[in-house]
């Protein structure tokens, strides 16, 4: 049988362990091979290994210790693959938060024990909330240096769980951990043989299989039309469901139906595909598609809007005013657009809501909006998983803002 895979993201206030975690539990996995531990013997200080080398390999990070991208590594377990994503800490990389979040299936929220919950722990918080990211493992880290004390897990657990209930958030687990030393990782640890939960390998495993993107209704965002040999070859990426040739597609914005011709990749021909997969392929009949439309399934097609309601992370130091220009970008797809209102805008750092009908946002700020565009497209809510229910904005061709699709389409 094909093992399953499960992307993960790693997020939490900066220096909570969460780099520490993914070494340890690559090393707890097996994952690693004995040329890495060499070389992280190497590196290491004398008092021990430092687990976070591991991901934070890039010399930059090294000698500024944060993690500035979102780094990637991957392990097994008997159940699945975990793709594991490190987020950035720093409210100064928060794109690359955002950007490691909206990959991940589930998240691995990692506290302090000792600092509890903080300014980032809340504004990561309010980001899985908006992602609609539903799955989420909390670690209560560094329990060796509370000596692995029931009381101090408990007062900080409470508070988590109290945050996450603020976003209407639930913890599938709540683990107490030292990522440092393997406590309750792969096996239970005799400091903290008082916690009758899982293993966080075991809660890992027990989290929900999302549905395979195969399964899902066609989206086909197009990438690019080359003319090759006298015939126009799309290419993209399917996001969602599956291609076969001889299929009916429609085409968005436009409505238009065609047919299927053919279906390639570099250097062989293809009579299906599914998502994942990048692909060219070639139309039955004269319908014109362009870079941006969007193909997709006749009986399931996405809404076309040129006006909608969605929730964004507004990421520039300069805050947003109703005089800005705009671009949107979701999938392939590029409008030019105006946020119409900000029906309220929230502190994502506490969970506040400062103003309502506000006429501005300010950076880190979240604002629940109505988006108006010059043109329709292809948009869908982040509730259906579709990747069609994230976008981002940009404001003087640099990304100003990201969003989630929440509804209430017009064309």
């Amino acid at each position: 049988m094909d093992l399953q895979w499960l992307r993960i993201v790693v997020v939490g206030h900066v220096d909570h362990g969460k780099s520490t975690l993914i070494g340890r539990l690559l090393h707890d996995a097996g994952a690693l091979p004995d040329s890495r531990l060499d070389e992280l013997r190497a590196d290491s200080p004398a008092d021990g290994l430092e687990w976070a080398f591991l991901l934070d390999h890039l010399r930059e990070e090294r000698e500024q210790e944060r993690t500035i991208d979102s780094t990637q590594a991957f392990f097994a377990t008997p159940r699945r693959v975990y793709r594991i994503i490190d987020a950035p800490g720093h409210r100064e990389f928060l794109k690359n938060m955002v950007t490691g979040a909206a990959q991940a299936d589930a998240a691995i929220l990692v506290v302090d024990v000792e600092a509890g919950v903080l300014e980032q722990t809340r504004r990561h918080v309010a980001l899985l909330a908006m992602l609609d990211r539903r799955h989420i493992i909390v670690a209560i880290n560094k329990m060796d240096r509370v000596e692995g004390r029931r009381d101090a897990f408990e007062a900080v657990a409470r508070d988590t769980l109290s945050l996450l209930a603020q976003t209407a958030l639930t913890a599938h687990a709540v683990i107490p951990i030292s990522a440092r030393h393997g406590w309750n990782l792969a096996a239970c640890a005799a400091p903290l043989e008082w916690h009758d939960g899982p293993t966080l390998f075991e809660a890992l495993d027990s989290l929900p299989q999302p549905e395979p993107l195969s399964n899902r209704p066609l989206r086909l965002p197009v990438q690019d039309v080359y003319m090759l040999n006298g015939r126009n070859v799309i290419v993209g990426r399917i996001e969602s469901g599956q291609l076969a040739q001889g299929q009916e597609v429609v085409s968005l914005p436009s409505g238009q139906s065609v047919r299927i011709a053919s279906i390639e990749r570099f250097l062989e021909s293809r009579t299906a595909a599914e998502a994942g997969e990048s692909i060219g392929l070639t139309l039955d009949g004269p319908v014109a598609v362009h870079r941006g439309d969007v193909l997709c399934d006749p009986d399931s097609p996405p809404p076309i809007a040129r006006r909608f309601e969605a929730n964004l992370l507004w990421l520039a130091d300069d805050g947003w005013r109703q005089s800005d220009a705009l671009l949107l970008r979701c999938a392939t797809q590029a409008a030019e657009c105006r946020i119409e209102s900000v029906r309220r805008r929230t502190n994502s750092s506490t969970l506040e809501v400062i103003e309502t009908d506000a006429k501005r946002l300010e950076a880190t700020e979240v604002g629940h909006v109505v988006l108006s565009l010059e043109r329709p497209i292809a948009v869908e809510e982040l509730a259906s998983g579709s990747s069609l229910g994230r976008f981002v904005l940009l404001k003087n061709r640099e990304v100003c803002a990201g969003g989630t699709v929440t509804g209430h389409f017009r064309f």
